[in-house]
């Protein structure tokens, strides 16, 4: 048995079920030998102090994720500050809606829509939202395709939307190909079919000043510099939490 096994096992023994080896304990040992990720089996994941109910099995959040997400809100604070009123924002490509959330739960007052194509994920936000302490009226849910269920202009959007090309299936955790959704995964065009969409269609939807917050791999950046050029966008490119700059922001700077 591998040290990362057996870690997983000593942890999911302490904290789903309290120290005690029930039956049912032995059913989830057998599915973390079988390669099941362990926050599934768990059934949630911390994610900036939020906690993310995993039960309806969105994509697991990363720590890179996280990494840009709480830069963004601690721009966004100081940005509402400075407005001296709640900030209205968009979690678009949402998942399991942990950037959205956490926004919220770090920026109280803040109104957030989340927007996620699979229905189904939206009782795994809502779940998300009571048990972390977030207020109803902070949170909006809107199951559809993305941008496309904006109801206004907001001040920020947040996007980590599927940017690995199908050709690189190969390259990524079998485990992860194996259990986690597809549809969070993958994108035409190198990747960038929905970078491209934000690059787009974003625009219209900040007030001035506003910002996109945006997911990508470090390799993409000349792509997407591609797709901004001769836009009205000003932006720059953030660094994950190992150097590599590879995060677009997108301001609408007039």
């Amino acid at each position: 048995m591998n040290s990362e096994l057996s870690q997983n096992i000593t942890h999911l023994l302490n904290e789903k079920y309290n120290g005690v080896e029930t039956p049912e304990f032995f059913l989830d040992v057998e599915r973390l030998k079988a390669g099941e990720p362990y926050a599934y089996i768990l059934g949630w994941k911390d994610f900036l102090g939020v906690h993310i109910d995993l039960s309806c099995k969105p994509i697991i959040p990363r720590a890179e994720t996280a990494h840009w997400a709480l830069r963004a809100i601690e721009e966004l604070k100081a940005k509402q500050v400075e407005l001296g009123r709640p900030l209205r924002t968009f979690d678009a490509y949402a998942g399991s809606g942990n950037v959205g959330l956490a926004v919220a739960k770090h920026i109280p007052g803040t109104l957030v829509e989340i927007s996620e194509l699979d229905a189904n994920l939206s009782l795994g936000i809502l779940a998300s939202a009571l048990a972390s302490g977030i207020p109803d009226e902070q949170i909006k849910v809107l199951p559809g395709d993305s941008l496309e269920t904006a109801t206004g202009l907001y001040d920020a959007i947040f996007a980590n939307p599927p940017y690995i090309p199908p050709s690189d299936i190969d390259n990524l955790d079998p485990d992860m190909v194996a259990h986690e959704p597809h549809l969070a995964f993958f994108a035409n065009d190198g990747g960038n079919e929905f970078h491209k969409i934000l690059i787009d269609q974003a625009w219209d939807l900040l007030v001035p000043g506003g910002a996109v917050y945006i997911e990508a791999d470090e390799y993409q950046r000349p792509a997407i510099e591609a797709l901004l050029k001769d836009t009205m966008w000003t932006y720059e490119f953030w660094p994950d939490q190992y150097g590599q700059v590879r995060f677009p922001v997108l301001r609408k700077i007039i």
